[in-house]
C-alpha cells in the first residue's frame, strides 16, 4: 500500500466523497457552510492507500485538521491520533460517516475528542493489540421517562500485549443520550464522560484492576438511554479502544 494516490479535493456534503475512497473533511457537517475552495478542503484516500502524515496536505492539530469523515468504501477503516498510523486509532465503519468529530471522545487528546487530532489514516482494515467487538443484547421502554434503554455486550481483548491502563469509547449520539443509570451505578472503572455531549468515554478502574490480558476477553455490559427508538441505535459509531499505560 501507499499515499501516492490520495488527493487533495474541495467540496461540500456526503455526495462529495467519491465512490471507493476515505475522506476527511476540514469542517464539521462535511464542510457544509464553508467557502468554495478554500474552507471545503477533502482528502480522499483511495481503499488499499495510506496517508503518513495529513499535515503534508494542509490538515494539523488546528483549525485545519479533521472535523469530520465519510467511509465510502467496502472496508472498515481507521484514524490515527499520530503520524505514520501510530497513538490511539479510531475505526470508521465500511459505508458509513460521522459528521462531528468532536462528539467522539479521546482520553489525553488537548480538546477532549477527537476533533483536529487525526494525522494518519488507513483505508483499509486496521488490527493493533487491542480488538473490540460489540453486540446489541436487546432494548425496552424505560417507562418512567418514556426513553428507551439499548443493552450491549463489548468484548474488549489484546492480542499481544497486557494492558493495564486502557479507555474505551464511542460516540456521535444523538441529542439526549445519557449512560443509562442502572448501568453507572454497578460500573467498576471511571465514567469520563456520560454521553451527554454526544459521546461516551470509559476508562479502568483509577485504582488499577480490570486489565486486559491475552488470551483474556474483558467483558463490559452497557446500558445507554436514548430519547428514541431507532435501529440505528443498535450499532455503536466508532468503538474503539484506547491503550494509555
Amino acid at each position: 500500500m501507499s499515499d501516492e494516490q490520495a488527493q487533495l479535493i474541495y467540496g461540500q456534503g456526503q455526495e462529495a466523497c467519491p465512490d471507493g475512497t476515505f475522506c476527511l473533511y476540514r469542517a464539521t457537517n462535511f464542510n457544509i457552510g464553508q467557502t468554495p475552495g478554500v474552507g471545503d478542503k477533502i482528502l480522499a484516500i483511495p481503499l488499499g492507500t495510506y496517508v503518513n502524515d495529513f499535515s503534508v496536505y494542509g490538515f494539523d492539530h488546528s483549525g485545519d485538521g479533521v472535523s469530520s469523515v465519510v467511509n465510502n468504501t467496502d472496508a472498515d477503516n481507521a484514524l490515527f491520533s499520530a503520524a505514520d498510523q501510530r497513538g490511539h486509532s479510531l475505526p470508521v465503519d465500511r459505508r458509513s460517516s460521522i459528521a462531528n468529530l468532536a462528539r467522539i471522545a479521546m482520553a489525553d487528546s488537548p480538546n477532549g475528542s477527537w476533533n483536529d487530532q487525526a494525522q494518519s489514516a488507513l483505508a483499509a482494515p486496521f488490527l493493533g493489540n487491542l480488538v473490540v467487538e460489540q453486540e446489541c443484547k436487546g432494548k425496552w421502554q424505560d417507562w418512567e421517562s418514556q426513553k428507551w434503554i439499548y443493552s450491549y455486550r463489548i468484548t474488549v481483548r489484546a492480542e499481544e500485549t497486557r494492558v493495564v491502563k486502557w479507555a474505551l469509547g464511542f460516540g456521535d449520539l444523538p441529542e439526549g443520550t445519557i449512560l443509562y443509570k442502572g448501568f453507572t451505578d454497578v460500573f467498576w472503572g471511571q465514567v469520563l464522560s456520560d454521553g451527554t455531549d454526544g459521546s461516551v468515554l470509559l476508562a479502568s478502574p483509577e485504582g488499577g484492576g480490570h486489565t486486559i490480558d491475552p488470551g483474556t476477553d474483558l467483558l463490559i455490559d452497557i446500558q445507554v438511554l436514548y430519547p428514541n427508538e431507532d435501529r440505528a441505535h443498535e450499532h455503536l459509531t466508532s468503538l474503539n479502544a484506547q491503550h494509555l499505560g
